[in-house]
């Protein structure tokens, strides 16, 4: 026989998924992330690929053949909206502007076209816990995450997210600085037109790339989309350097609401980031050269790799293939980015020098 709260459980469910699939961020709410599978997305439970991760320095594999990171210096039509859960950039797809195309890295020759940015961040009192992703257990006040599909193999992204090679993740960590990034102070800007929920604002020239800080270093890996249905079809580049936001500049974000600003207490979006997943072996892949006072050392040090494997679950389904690379360790060997003209808005823009990985 049923018991009560087992009855509750499921007209909660039913009238959820009545309504629409809805689904919250917060751990201890219903349906945080530990329900998501219960209503449709098994594989943000049983999933083997899942993100966000913490990223451990000490695990990192130098990779020879993983290219530097290319953005299309373009500007595009876009829009702020406040879908809920977080705030989000949408990318139009204009016959009369060029696409942003992301390219090389781990990507293997193929063009994604960004398509929009997820901004993940926490709340006054938990500021430094706002991003997704860790590096060595560290968090971060804010994550943005620029996500492109596969316009080679795939129409658009609804249909690239389930397939695989279907997703590429730029995760941009930020940090508290004296001043901040010129593209984010836009989007700051802008919340204060979408302080509820559904609300939106049109951004007429955004540049994605400037939401990026001056690195070439990267680290990928092989994960899945960080809200349901959790789809493992996501190569992640996670960049070595941080782009800075002021503590002022981070309040306005956490003015967000995720109800549509009616109810007597005010409900708000941060932290709006899904608890870290378990790395399961996955292999974390760099083109940082670490540093090292003895050449010849870095010469004759080879670590063997028999082989680099891509996995993509769908559903349940793998498509996996490897290739066998011997991977040098080397110790750097930084090279300076080139320097481009400064940007300026209300706050002067930073330089970015501060590694993550190192």
């Amino acid at each position: 026989q049923m018991t009560l709260h087992a009855l509750l459980f499921l007209s909660i469910c039913a009238l959820a998924v009545g309504q629409e699939k809805t689904w919250v961020y917060a751990p201890d709410e219903f349906p945080g992330p530990s329900y998501w599978a219960n209503f449709g997305w098994p594989m943000c439970r049983d999933g083997k690929l899942q993100s966000p991760i913490d990223i451990p320095p000490g695990r990192l594999l130098f990779d020879p053949g993983l290219r530097p990171i290319h953005v299309d210096r373009v500007t595009v039509a876009s829009e702020l909206v406040n879908t809920g859960q977080m705030p989000r950039v949408r990318i139009g797809n204009s016959q009369k502007r060029p696409p942003a195309n992301l390219s090389g890295g781990p990507l293997n020759n193929y063009r994604f076209r960004i398509q929009r940015v997820d901004i993940h961040y926490g709340r006054e009192d938990t500021a430094g816990n706002g991003s997704e992703h860790a590096i060595d257990g560290k968090k971060f006040p804010m994550e943005l995450q620029l996500l492109a599909y596969n316009a080679d193999l795939y129409e658009n992204f609804s249909m690239a997210s389930h397939s695989p090679n279907g997703i590429a993740g730029i995760a941009v960590l930020v940090e508290i600085g004296p001043e901040t990034n010129e593209e984010l102070l836009k989007l700051t800007v802008a919340t204060a037109s979408i302080q509820t929920k559904g609300k939106r604002v049109e951004l007429a020239d955004l540049k994605p790339w400037a939401l990026l800080p001056y690195t070439r270093d990267f680290v990928a890996y092989q994960g899945s989309m960080t809200s349901p249905g959790c789809d493992e079809t996501v190569t992640w580049i996670v960049v070595n350097q941080p782009i800075h936001i002021r503590t002022d500049d981070l309040v306005e974000w956490t003015k967000l609401r995720n109800d549509h600003g009616n109810e007597q207490v005010p409900s708000f979006q941060g932290p709006n980031s899904r608890p870290i997943q378990s790395l399961n072996s996955r292999l974390l892949r760099t083109n940082i050269q670490h540093k090292t006072t003895n050449l010849e050392d870095a010469r004759e040090c080879k670590l063997p790799l028999a082989k680099l494997t891509y996995k993509s679950n769908v559903g349940g389904n793998s498509a996996v293939t490897s290739r066998s690379v011997p991977v040098p360790f080397k110790h750097p060997v930084h090279s300076k980015p080139k320097q481009h003209k400064k940007r300026h808005s209300g706050h002067k823009q930073m330089d970015h020098d501060t590694d993550l990985f190192l």
